[in-house]
């Protein structure tokens, strides 16, 4: 009976810890987009610094839409005229603003959380050494894909 005892405390203690080592890598996982850049600890997260640019996408978008049509309206007006190329190069970029604008409103919100995820991941691939400068194409690219 007391060899029994010692085998129920001996796996009783090895379950332990492997549930312990289970929930310290759980732990670690949680916590890997919430690190620092490591030479600017003040700056926020990586995870909040995305999160931050994602939510603030469509107020930049407005905002610049906003300036070009002031632009496009003084125009018309005559107070500060563009030359045809300039117009209408305005033109075609208040049209594509307007495009992208449709586009992050129809956007459904699990894909935009996808998106900020893998832009999160590609930050610490980053931050860890896993791109390389690709002279022939002028891109940073992954140390993997460089070699193939």
């Amino acid at each position: 009976m007391t060899m029994s005892l010692r085998k129920i405390a001996t796996m009783a203690t090895a379950a332990a810890a492997v549930l312990s080592q289970a929930v310290a890598q759980e732990e670690q996982e949680r916590n890997f987009h919430k690190r620092h850049i490591p030479h600017r600890p003040d700056r926020p997260s990586i995870r909040e610094q995305v999160t931050q640019k994602h939510a603030n996408r469509r107020h930049h978008l407005q905002r610049h839409l906003s300036q070009l049509q002031s632009t496009i309206s003084e125009h018309t007006s005559g107070r500060n005229l563009l030359s045809d190329e300039d117009y209408d190069r305005h033109l075609k970029f208040v049209q594509g603003l307007h495009r992208k604008l449709a586009a992050l409103e129809d956007k459904d919100p699990r894909i935009a959380q996808l998106e900020i995820e893998e832009e999160i991941e590609l930050h610490e691939k980053m931050l860890e050494g896993e791109f390389l400068w690709d002279m022939e194409r002028g891109e940073l690219v992954l140390k993997d894909d460089l070699q193939e």
